[in-house]
């Protein structure tokens, strides 16, 4: 597919993956993209709106993961937020996307070695890539959680047998939810 000429803010958006909003005048998106955004960017808030068809602006942002979500068109700023946050309506009037939250990882971003073995996984197990990913990362949990069973194995005093590895395990799951919650 040929990249449109909003292809530059949809890269900029994209390197934006560790924020969960990124606001920008008018003038820092005409910098980003090189030109001077047309009149109606100025005076018209449906030319903002996350509205894909026939709107190659919304494309670029939708593609990136991002989503507008307020609009001042007398401070000429607009902010963008994951997909999964707020946006503008076609009529200005706020509403809440229906997306499930997301991690977005620009395919530029991974080493050729990482995409390899994306791609084949969806080779072998069929799919697509980003549930590939999913299916990896668990995978890897998995497999980080057996290797720190074994390391703890190996170090720790034999257990006898009154002593409850279940939980002993809840224990410590316990005690860091708590720590995440203060």
């Amino acid at each position: 597919m040929k990249p449109t000429k909003y292809e530059p803010l949809k890269r900029h958006l994209e390197g934006m993956f560790q924020h969960g909003e990124v606001r920008l005048s008018f003038a820092e998106i005409e910098r980003i993209l090189g030109f001077s955004l047309p009149p109606s960017a100025y005076d018209a808030q449906p030319w903002w709106s996350n509205t894909r068809a026939g709107h190659s602006q919304a494309a670029a942002w939708l593609d990136a993961g991002w989503k507008t979500a307020t609009l001042d068109l007398a401070a000429r700023q607009v902010s963008f937020v994951k997909a999964s946050a707020l946006g503008v309506a076609e009529d200005g009037a706020s509403f809440q996307h229906q997306d499930t939250e997301a991690i977005v990882l620009p395919i530029a971003a991974l080493h050729t070695r990482a995409l390899r073995m994306i791609d084949e996984h969806v080779k072998e197990h069929g799919g697509d890539r980003s549930g590939a990913c999913v299916a990896l990362l668990d995978q890897l949990a998995n497999d980080r959680l057996a290797a720190m069973v074994d390391w703890f194995q190996k170090r720790s005093p034999p257990l006898t047998d009154d002593v409850d590895i279940v939980a002993l395990i809840q224990e410590g799951r316990d005690e860091r939810d708590e720590r995440y919650e203060r």
